[in-house]
């Protein structure tokens, strides 16, 4: 009787990782893909109605998989969808209307997030743990989150983009440089005559902390892969409200 029942246990984890589990995973590269486009197609919007040149929209790294051109914006989908750019020539414009330009990005994700909490917000939702509190969250750890929500329906992985959406755009305006905070401080200090030897200074201190932050996501998300099963994870249930 055991082995039967370990038999059909081996089965249905082959079952969780077929066809509907590649679904699951090209849905959340969807999402992260289309979070990326959201933010850097809000840039390369600003930058042109500011009178800057726009040279390339990126989704993704790695090689080209195709172009295409979104109201005369180029964009280049690449093959690794592990974040994005806006290939922009901010330099030409005046560091007081370059400002607007950095903030398009994050206040559009978290616009869109606002929007999809709000209407999938009946929907649960995981908190992503390491078993005592939420901590912070890089790509694999996003990607997986997303996975599961995928897995419950297309409410749970719309909310669960929202939040996604929120959180981004509320990182990005941090101080930090190479983040869109830091580039705003940056312009910020040009704007008001700092020398340039001070501003590399504290685009170099800032962007240690960066990587410190991004080193303790990324060893977060090693350490919730690793040490916790999917259905271990934390859910939120829906909101009352």
């Amino acid at each position: 009787m055991r082995e039967h029942d370990a038999m059909r246990s081996r089965e249905a984890r082959i079952t969780n990782h077929g066809p509907r589990h590649w679904r699951h995973l090209l849905t959340a590269l969807g999402v992260i893909g289309a979070t990326v486009a959201l933010h850097e197609g809000a840039h390369a919007l600003v930058t042109a109605r500011a009178g800057g040149k726009v040279k390339e929209i990126g989704i993704g790294f790695g090689p080209p998989l195709f172009r295409l051109r979104v109201r005369h914006l180029p964009v280049v989908v690449r093959m690794l969808p592990l974040g994005g750019y806006a290939a922009v020539d901010p330099e030409q414009i005046p560091p007081r209307r370059r400002i607007p330009m950095l903030l398009a990005g994050p206040l559009a994700n978290i616009a869109a997030g606002l929007l999809l909490m709000l209407a999938f917000r009946r929907h649960p939702v995981e908190i992503p743990t390491d078993g005592r509190r939420v901590g912070l969250t890089g790509f694999a750890g996003t990607l997986a989150a997303l996975v599961r929500a995928a897995a419950r329906g297309p409410g749970s992985i719309a909310r669960l983009a929202g939040s996604m959406n929120v959180g981004l755009g509320l990182a990005n305006l941090l101080p930090v440089y190479p983040l869109d905070g830091g580039h705003v401080v940056m312009s910020i200090l040009e704007e008001r005559g700092v020398p340039r030897e001070t501003r590399i200074r504290f685009a170099r201190w800032t962007a240690a902390l960066f990587i410190m932050l991004a080193r303790a996501a990324m060893l977060g998300d090693l350490r919730r892969l690793a040490g916790k099963e999917p259905g271990d994870q934390g859910t939120r249930g829906p909101d009352n409200t």
